[in-house]
């Protein structure tokens, strides 16, 4: 059976229209989708404002973003253990900065060791908010996701870092 280019544009047609109409049935799903797109055309109206300097490679800027996208309008149900637990995670998100510049050697005398020590307290204070809040994915769905992000990357750089991916 051959594909004709009318064929794959009417099946691009039909997918467009059924993510526009599914977008209100699905408002969970697509919640965060929404929530990424308004704070990229926040950032892209901000950037030619002013100049950012690009995020750390490996995949940290977009945690950032992650985390930024869910500003006031977003969390409008989230009560005061949420702001807390936000907090929380901007200081994960601060040391995983500091961890990467320790990586990449940017940041003055740092070390392997430096940066392993740094992956601990990342690592602690991830288990610290997991314990803290045990019924995050019923309270606050969209931060639950952020910090399984996080002990997956976690997960993922101790995992790394024992096989010897980084070396002085």
């Amino acid at each position: 059976m051959k594909i004709l280019p009318d064929q794959l544009e009417r099946v691009r047609l039909e997918q467009q229209q059924s993510a526009q109409t599914n977008r209100g049935a699905q408002q969970t799903g697509d919640a965060f989708g929404d929530i990424l797109s308004g704070e990229v055309a926040k950032t892209s109206s901000q950037s030619t404002a002013s100049t950012a300097s690009l995020p750390p490679p490996g995949g940290l800027g977009t945690l950032s973003a992650l985390v930024g996208a869910q500003d006031v309008e977003a969390t409008s149900e989230v009560n005061n253990s949420g702001s807390a637990i936000m907090d929380k995670v901007d200081s994960v998100l601060d040391k995983l900065d500091q961890y990467a510049q320790n990586l990449q050697g940017t940041s003055g005398d740092s070390s392997l060791k430096d940066a392993y020590g740094v992956l601990d307290d990342i690592d602690s204070a991830v288990q610290d908010i997991r314990s803290a809040n045990p019924n995050l994915a019923q309270s606050n769905p969209g931060l639950q996701n952020v910090v399984s992000e996080l002990e997956a990357m976690t997960m993922t750089e101790r995992i790394k870092f024992n096989r010897g991916d980084y070396t002085a």
